[in-house]
């Protein structure tokens, strides 16, 4: 029924989990008040990442134009998405030192491809 088997990872919601969730929360729920928490809360930007939140956390923190990866952060963001199998290594040679908010948010679409995939992928298994 889509319950989480026992033998299934479970996920620990993080802060950026509870931040996302609020987002949805106020965009389907909109009137004058929401509206101007939503504006707040989206100029704030999520909060840092955590351990649970892994390369996509540190990916969702650095495309909010106020966490702006520098060199060498963009640096170990590469590694992470590599680590977590994301990247290739031919990827991160490609994207090192192409620190941009252009690079910051091809990575972004990208990796929401990946998850589109999988999750799509994922749905149809279950039918």
């Amino acid at each position: 029924m889509g319950w989480p088997s026992d033998d299934e990872d479970q996920h620990t919601p993080t802060a950026q989990d509870h931040y996302y969730a609020h987002l949805v929360y106020l965009r389907s729920h909109r009137d004058e008040r929401n509206a101007v928490r939503l504006v707040r809360l989206e100029e704030q930007g999520p909060p840092p990442p955590e351990p649970g939140d892994g390369a996509r956390g540190w990916l969702r923190w650095h495309a909010h134009a106020r966490h702006a990866p520098n060199a060498d952060e963009f640096t170990a963001l590469l590694s992470r998405l590599e680590d977590e199998g994301l990247l290739t290594s031919a990827d991160v040679t490609a994207y090192a030192g192409k620190v941009t908010a252009d690079s910051v948010a091809e990575l972004t679409a990208r990796i929401h491809a990946i998850d589109d995939i999988s999750h799509a992928r994922e749905q149809a298994g279950r039918s």
